[in-house]
């Protein structure tokens, strides 16, 4: 069975914070946690993703980017499109092909 974690634009800031002043904010950094290190598992499985790369490198990535998409996407849709950028630059990298 898999686990989902549905981001909201609260996730971040509940990963971010240092104590878990409420059970929801532990239950959510549990949940982002160990969907983390259950999508790298799998990709280095799979041979796709950098050796050194480890679960504390991904998850503050991936909260970087909710961020970024939550203060700067604009509209629902113009964040749809920011996190479909800001994705593809974070896995593909800044170079072109």
């Amino acid at each position: 069975m898999h686990s989902r974690v549905t981001a909201t634009p609260d996730s971040p800031n509940a990963l971010a914070a240092l104590p878990d002043a409420l059970s929801r904010t532990a239950e959510l950094k549990g949940a982002v946690w160990s969907a983390g290190k259950t999508l790298l598992d799998r990709a280095r499985a799979a041979g796709v993703v950098r050796a050194d790369l480890a679960p504390a490198d991904l998850v503050p990535l991936m909260c970087g980017i909710a961020y970024a998409v939550h203060v700067h996407g604009g509209s629902p849709e113009g964040r749809t499109d920011a996190a479909h950028r800001y994705l593809t630059a974070l896995l593909e990298g800044l170079k072109t092909a």
